[in-house]
């Protein structure tokens, strides 16, 4: 698929890994942090397409140590877009905002069978719309200016899936079994996920794995074209699009295979995201704080999963509970089919979308003191990333967050998931 894709973004008939192209980009979506629109105005630079372009404000709404961020960088950013011609559309702002790699994929612009590129280290997280999904954390300039990404193709490992998740497993749990296994060999190249198993994963589940390549140290992962994307992107897809496929004959460095039934509940850290333990082990270890949210666990499917666990239930008195939706269309439908009612009924606290206290921004009142420990769904686990930095951050999935803010401690949630309650698919 990263060869087709490659191939076909650089008017070339067929490429393989080692070769070098120049491949022209889809779409560039751009978080609330804007380092190149100096260099962009001190030398009168223009946008090669500003249509192609959108920014999401996600990060800098008033953390607590850049509190005159808020107040400088939108406004930057409103006025830089003004002056290149790019749409008011493409500008998600407060209540339309949301992380910069949730809102393409959700709002139509990220597709298959092109490349997107992100200003931000989980923009691989874009690649659950079978789309080649590259972060660039640098070398944005000549990206924004051209329009072309210069690279060379990727070697390919395939990871071929059965099975499917067991209730109250989720796709986090599946990136720290891979973290956990392959971590060390992969070494930049490229994941596509392959297999019947594929089928048996919504798309919030591909976003939460393929969210994870950074951690992975992969180039970044992707998901195949099927009809579960399909029927995703029905009312969504801003333009025609030509989705792909692995050929049959296709050669991979390496193939792996996964039961998707054999994963289980799986824990993270503190300070180190290789530290990666089952939750059996970390059973019974007393909290202070619990959080969902962050782009690897805050979409509708996890909001869901999270109020099944504590539905007719409440948040243990010591504990704060703190849940910060992906962008503000999660939000909505959070509210609409009830799941909003179930978490502040029983005691979190419901925050404005965005990156929330994954990165200490967006207003989130979740800040730890020395000694404390967070059991959290969000993406990093470092030392001090939510507060004080004799502080402790465990990260897992919002069925187990959920059950430990119940108890007070880490909890099994397999005791709280009776009945599904099935999460319905927002209309696009």
């Amino acid at each position: 698929m990263t060869s087709k894709i490659l191939a076909r973004a650089a008017g070339k008939s067929f490429v393989e890994p080692g070769d070098v192209v120049i491949a022209k980009v889809g779409m560039f979506t751009q978080l609330d942090g804007t380092t190149f629109i100096d260099n962009f105005e001190k030398k009168g630079l223009k946008l090669w397409d500003p249509s192609r372009v959108i920014f999401c404000f996600d990060h800098f709404f008033q953390p607590d140590w850049i509190p005159q961020a808020a107040v400088r960088e939108h406004p930057k950013i409103r006025a830089f877009a003004k002056a290149q011609g790019v749409p008011d559309e493409n500008l998600y702002g407060l209540g339309r905002n949301g992380i910069s790699h949730q809102i393409p994929v959700e709002q139509g612009w990220a597709l298959p069978g092109t490349v997107c590129v992100g200003a931000d280290g989980q923009s691989a997280t874009m690649g659950a719309a079978n789309c080649l999904a590259l972060p660039a954390l640098f070398g944005v300039d000549p990206i924004l200016l051209t329009g072309d990404v210069w690279m060379v193709v990727p070697d390919v490992i395939s990871i071929y899936l059965t099975g499917e998740f067991r209730r109250g497993v989720t796709g986090k749990d599946f990136v720290y079994r891979l973290i956990a296994d392959i971590g060390e060999r992969v070494n930049g190249q490229m994941i596509e996920f392959t297999g019947p198993g594929v089928a048996s994963l919504s798309v919030d589940a591909r976003m939460a794995i393929v969210n994870g390549s950074v951690q992975l140290n992969a180039l970044s992962m992707m998901f195949p074209y099927d009809d579960v994307l399909q029927h995703y992107l029905d009312g969504r897809a801003r333009e025609p699009f030509e989705g792909v496929v692995p050929d049959a004959d296709a050669v991979y460095s390496e193939t792996i295979e996964y039961d998707l039934s054999t994963i289980g509940e799986l824990v993270a850290g503190p300070h180190e995201l290789e530290l990666i333990r089952p939750l059996s082990e970390m059973l019974g270890q007393k909290i202070d704080a619990a959080n969902i949210g962050s782009c690897s666990s805050g979409r509708l499917a996890d909001l869901a999963l999270a109020a099944d666990v504590l539905r007719g239930r409440k948040v243990h008195p010591s504990v704060r509970m703190v849940v910060t939706p992906v962008s503000a269309e999660t939000a909505r439908e959070a509210a609409k089919q009830g799941i909003l009612e179930v978490l502040l009924e029983a005691g979190a606290t419901f925050t404005q979308p965005g990156c929330g206290a994954c990165y200490g921004g967006n207003l989130s009142p979740l800040k730890l003191d020395d000694g404390e420990r967070c059991i959290s769904t969000s993406v990093e686990t470092l030392r001090g990333r939510m507060g004080s930095k004799d502080s402790e951050v465990l990260l897992a999935n919002p069925a187990v967050v959920a059950a430990s803010a119940i108890e007070g401690r880490i909890a099994d949630p397999a005791a709280y998931l009776g009945a599904a309650v099935m999460v319905r698919e927002p209309q696009a």
